[in-house]
């Protein structure tokens, strides 16, 4: 266990805008910073970062927290593990409590016993290369061949397997790592399908081969692939990993974790296919490259890139194959909202063959040279290959509109159907109906969402006019917020906020929906009761609250206003200091109102089945009473109850 002396450290040192921007691209917004959020699918950015406060918040999927809950959430890290990356990152010594050292050795979950024997593996490979002799004479050679320099070998962890059917699997077990573990990463293969386990059948599923490591988005090696060294039809070019729990192609891009600093700075993503190309770019000071592994785009590879930029330049082989490929994936680029470039090059050269013969200087003014807007590429390319045909023209517009229909932005939209127009001699209303239509169907699944929303609707027995199911909890969280930023404030000359809040929701009998909020004001009324008091830091600091907190104060900083209405002598609006006791009581009494809807019709329900003529006037009673407060409650917010 992590001593609490180095946990303080650790978050005392870890500044959270420099933790979220290794993996967020945050762009300044007065005093906070904002980007897109990397825990849902967001074209509009809501992910909002406050330096002062230390704390993150996403006011679209509502997750928030300190620099720990960042890595934690991002990373899917645990609480130490992610203590312990933030410990790396800042160089700070780790203070372990010696007694609980075996029992922490003895908690390593699947996940983790997958990631220990691909570490494993990894190491194994490179010694390999390094050391062995065969590894040397074969796998250094080949690399040499493909003019690959040592640091850059040692930059993407490039290794080497022998040509020996048992090597790797014979020193693994040696090294007490479970078969069914080495099995599952794609290691080590069974003979045959026998249910029982014979270490005599198995074998190394890489052999004579070079190796490339396939990093996460923070480093950690979770798969490879292997490249054959000899012609051999028999077996495939690259054998790569198989998905597990640690790997899912379609979540990765090869050379992010290398390359992810160079794009925030240089403000672009280059996309090219193999491992290679992303190697060789590195090495000749390209460094912002990376690679889909010659697997199509997927929304999560899109989402890796959109978090350290908006320009995407994709780079592809000359051939028609090469266009092809070009060509697909980039409706989900373009529906992100990212800028998309293309740059094809000379037919028979890939990016690695052209940028050694180039070298990286002349390789990157061509890039600059001869890339092309993705739309007014296909446009051309489309139009060569229509080759004056009417019908195959048609089908050519249709195309090209219906990858304008995909970007979000109208302007960007309109834009590309005027130039687009004429490139294809096309009436541009004609393109921008068409572009309607297709968004407008894109949108169907959007309004009947809506339709759904709206039946929630609906008169009860009571003659109250329900409205949208979730709308308690927003009554809900406004008492939560007013709790944070105000408890500590006066509401009048006898009671805090605080006090006022607690002493009405224990007199109703207020229960909320929401069970992270009751467990708030259960921990905020025995601190209260404690101390006669509360503030933020207390909810800063709470393990129970810190998320909710952050998520609040956040929330408030979103809302303040502009510095010039400060200035202005004639202000027509009021801040929310000015007005926070009105919206106290209002949201109070609004969830009581809502409560005693509830109370009235499960005295309703009783009404109707009691056959007592003293409880049904009693219940009456009590009918009339529960009315009362209501209508009176409702006048007091101009709310007409029919």
């Amino acid at each position: 266990m992590i001593a609490q002396t180095t946990i303080e450290k650790i978050l005392d040192t870890a500044d959270i805008a420099d933790v979220v921007g290794e993996f967020v691209n945050l762009k300044r917004r007065g005093v906070n910073l904002m980007g897109n959020c990397p825990f849902h699918d967001e074209k509009t950015p809501s992910f909002v970062v406050s330096p002062t406060k230390g704390i993150f918040k996403c006011f679209g999927c509502g997750k928030a927290g300190n620099s720990a809950g960042f890595v934690m959430e991002h990373n899917g890290l645990s609480y130490p593990e992610a203590l312990r990356w933030l410990a790396a990152k800042y160089n700070i010594e780790i203070e372990e409590e010696r007694s609980n050292l075996a029992e922490i050795a003895q908690q390593k979950s699947d996940r983790e016993a997958l990631l220990t024997a691909i570490s494993f593996a990894n190491k194994y490979f490179i010694d390999l290369l390094q050391n062995d002799s065969e590894g040397q004479t074969i796998g250094k050679t080949y690399f040499a061949e493909r003019g690959l320099r040592e640091d850059t070998i040692e930059k993407f962890e490039l290794g080497y397997s022998k040509k020996e059917w048992r090597h790797f699997f014979d020193k693994a077990v040696k090294g007490g790592f479970d078969i069914a573990i080495l099995e599952k990463v794609g290691l080590v293969k069974k003979k045959d399908k026998k249910a029982e386990t014979d270490p005599d059948d198995y074998f190394d599923v890489y052999r004579e081969r070079v190796i490339f490591p396939i990093h996460d988005i923070i480093g950690r090696v979770i798969a490879f692939g292997a490249r054959q060294l000899k012609k051999d039809d028999r077996s495939p070019k690259y054998i790569n990993s198989p998905e597990s729990e640690v790997y899912h192609k379609s979540r990765v891009l090869y050379g992010l974790f290398q390359a992810k600093k160079a794009i925030r700075e240089k403000d672009c993503c280059y996309l090219t296919e193999g491992y290679l190309d992303v190697v060789t770019l590195h090495q000749n000071g390209i460094e912002n490259a990376v690679a889909s592994s010659g697997t199509s785009l997927t929304q999560e590879q899109v989402k890796l890139i959109s978090r350290f930029t908006e320009n995407v330049t994709m780079l592809y082989d000359g051939d028609t194959a090469g266009i092809k490929a070009a060509m697909r994936g980039t409706d989900i680029i373009l529906e992100n909202n990212l800028n998309i470039r293309i740059v094809v090059f000379p037919e028979g050269e890939d990016p690695d063959s052209y940028c050694k013969k180039m070298g990286g200087a002349a390789f990157e003014n061509y890039i600059q040279t001869s890339q092309m807007d993705f739309i007014i590429f296909k446009t051309r390319h489309l139009l060569d290959e229509s080759a004056g045909d009417p019908i195959k023209k048609a089908t050519v517009i249709r195309e090209v509109v219906e990858s304008i229909a995909k970007i979000p932005d109208p302007i960007k939209r309109s834009v590309f159907i005027k130039t687009t127009a004429s490139m294809l001699d096309a009436d541009e209303a004609v393109l921008i109906a068409a572009s309607n239509k297709i968004r407008l169907k894109n949108n169907e699944s959007y309004v009947k969402q809506i339709d759904r929303e709206f039946e929630n609707l609906s008169i009860n027995e009571d003659g109250i006019t329900q409205t949208p199911i979730n709308i308690d909890e927003h009554r809900e969280k406004a008492i939560i917020r007013s709790l944070i930023l105000f408890g500590n404030l006066p509401l009048n000359d006898d009671s805090l906020v605080v006090k006022f809040i607690l002493e009405e929701i224990e007199a109703d009998g207020l229960e909320f929906k929401n069970f992270q909020y009751n467990a708030l004001i259960h921990a905020t009324k025995i601190y209260f009761e404690a101390n006669g008091f509360v503030d933020e830091y207390f909810y800063k600091n709470n393990e129970s609250t810190t998320q909710i907190a952050a998520a609040i104060i956040l929330d408030a900083q979103k809302h303040l206003l502009s510095p010039r209405w400060e200035s202005d002598t004639e202000k027509l609006i009021k801040s929310e200091l000015d007005n926070y006791k009105n919206e106290v009581v209002f949201n109070l009494n609004y969830l009581k109102l809502s409560h005693i809807s509830k109370l009235l019709k499960q005295n309703n329900e009783k009404l109707k089945i009691t056959e007592n003529v003293d409880e049904q006037i009693q219940l009456m009673e009590i009918q009339k009473t529960l009315l009362d407060v209501r209508t009176q409650l409702a006048f007091l917010h101009g709310i007409t109850i029919h």
